[in-house]
């Protein structure tokens, strides 16, 4: 298929390539423009002015071009109001401030790092407004490591922006910080704070609360050792348990995907949900109430796992696919991906550079246009149930490795070669394992002895999971180091692939010439 007969297809492509470019554009620009969110809301009305005008004039191709540019001075403003959101001119002496804990604190090395939101700042006699995002590094004690988000703290110390705390170019920790809506970062000891109460709590903090309170339960259960922090990870999205051992394990096998919940997590979620409501609403006339119950459940899933991108992604997908067709309009999934990119950038543009957002969606694109194709070559073989069970698989894993592994290489510099063999064995494991710890749960809060082993049988399940892939990471060649992939040869990749798919298709000397030029290209960037 080539460029121009997919965006006759799939037409909001085009938007979210445009969209996607403007917050590009701006990202690279931010600094030198101190007007960029006028420049752009400026420059958005006048396309949005040529649009009404070549519409009206029935100029087709200027209309699209004007739509296209809206939606570049559109993402371009939307992520310089976001940036400006974020910045705040911190006073370089030290204030008292009051703030209001977000999540649950994470473990560092001689610290616990904690989110919070400076509501206000002591100026004086006065407590000034602040609103905003904060970092702060706590020195680790039993106080601290039992705040709760929703719990309000107050401290005196210098609140900095965010900065690099070393010369090291390989990573900028002060735009990784800033990416995450940090306006500031503090380091307070423990004789430079105290809780001082608890505000109402949002229904996202209620569920993180809970959440914490199912991590608890865990912990007094009978998982121990590594099976405790990868059952966590698995259904409640928190690593905070996982060992470097372990994260070591499943990324040098390539399944470092099953520890951050994702789309695999909430389709089978789903599919228990569905399951579960067949039998209690049959008729088809209330169908739609079988749904809406289904979208609640995963949304409350998403905030009961911290809103993940990948979480977010995934629910987003099936709500707009449900609604597209109770308004019967096009519910083909590459349209609905491409919408709920769009809708999650526009609420919170700065999602496009968190490494969760590019991996989950990339992996989508790849897996809803290349997976067919991988099939169509098995289409042939008329295979029983069980082993076309497990090529589907193959393919799935195939197509979703293809269109992360460019970033995968920009972002970690790894790849994992016996990706095909271990997701075999994930993926079926892990459609056992979360209905199995349903179960479990249901059965302990019901308080039936039954829990015991069920327990039991997770542990070593667990255990026999975790094994299994030391052993495969333990092979010859299992990993590969890349030490030089730059932004460029990320999108040359994608060319490329794009490219080879093309001539597979098409099979003419022009595409086997892109193939030729595109591979050029990406040697030349890994010079």
């Amino acid at each position: 298929m080539a460029i121009g007969e997919s965006i006759q297809r799939y037409p909001l492509l085009r938007l979210i390539v445009s969209y996607l470019c403007g917050i590009a554009v701006a990202d690279a620009t931010y600094q030198l423009c101190s007007s960029l969110s006028l420049l752009s809301v400026a420059v958005g009305v006048l396309a949005l002015l040529a649009m009404l005008g070549t519409h009206l004039l029935g100029k087709r191709t200027a209309y699209g071009v004007a739509s296209v540019l809206l939606f570049a001075t559109l993402g371009a403003a939307s992520y310089s109001f976001a940036r400006d959101r974020i910045h705040y001119p911190w006073s370089a002496d030290e204030h008292t401030y009051e703030a209001k804990v977000l999540e649950l604190p994470r473990k560092r090395a001689r610290s616990l790092l904690l989110a919070v939101e400076v509501h206000a700042m002591r100026d004086s006699s006065e407590w000034k407004p602040v609103h905003r995002k904060v970092f702060a590094y706590i020195e680790p004690t039993a106080a601290a490591d039992s705040l709760l988000p929703g719990d309000v703290i107050c401290f005196r110390s210098i609140v900095r922006p965010p900065r690099n705390f070393t010369d090291e170019l390989s990573f900028d920790y002060a735009r990784y910080l800033t990416m995450q809506g940090a306006s500031g970062t503090v380091y307070l000891p423990q004789e430079q704070w105290c809780r001082v109460g608890e505000t109402r709590l949002t229904l996202r903090e209620r569920m993180i609360r809970l959440c914490h309170h199912l991590q608890v339960r865990y912990m007094h259960a009978v998982f121990k050792d590594d099976a405790l922090g990868v059952l966590a990870a698995l259904t409640l999205g928190d690593k905070r348990m996982l060992s470097d051992e372990v994260r070591a394990t499943y990324t040098d096998a390539g399944v470092a995907h099953a520890l951050a919940l994702s789309g695999l997590h909430v389709g089978i979620i789903y599919a228990m949900l569905a399951f579960l409501m067949q039998g209690v609403i049959r008729k088809r006339s209330i169908r739609w109430l079988r749904e809406l119950v289904i979208i609640a459940v995963l949304w409350l899933f998403a905030l009961l796992v911290g809103m993940s991108a990948s979480v977010v992604r995934a629910v987003s997908m099936y709500t707009l696919y449900v609604l597209a067709r109770w308004i019967s309009r096009d519910s083909s999934p590459i349209h609905v991906l491409s919408l709920a990119a769009l809708s999650m950038l526009l609420v919170h543009p700065l999602y496009l550079f968190d490494i969760g957002f590019q991996l989950s969606y990339m992996a989508m694109l790849a897996i809803l246009w290349l997976e067919p194709r991988l099939e169509q070559l098995f289409a042939r073989c008329s295979l029983p149930r069980i082993p076309a069970y497990f090529v589907s698989i193959l393919c799935m894993s195939l197509a979703a490795q293809i269109g992360t592994f460019p970033l995968s290489l920009y972002h970690f510099g790894t790849f994992p070669t016996y990706f095909l063999l271990t997701n075999l064995l994930v993926v079926p494991l892990l459609s056992l394992l979360l209905p199995l710890t349903l179960l479990w749960w249901l059965l302990t809060l019901l308080g039936i002895p039954l829990s015991m082993p069920f327990g039991e049988l997770l542990q070593q399940l667990t255990q026999w999971l975790n094994l299994c892939l030391s052993h495969i990471g333990q092979w010859p060649c299992a990993v590969l180091h890349v030490t030089h992939f730059s932004a460029l040869s990320v999108l040359l990749t994608y060319l490329l692939i794009f490219c080879v798919a093309l001539f597979v298709v098409k099979k003419t000397s022009r595409t086997l010439i892109y193939v030729l030029v595109s591979l050029l290209g990406l040697s030349i960037s890994l010079l």
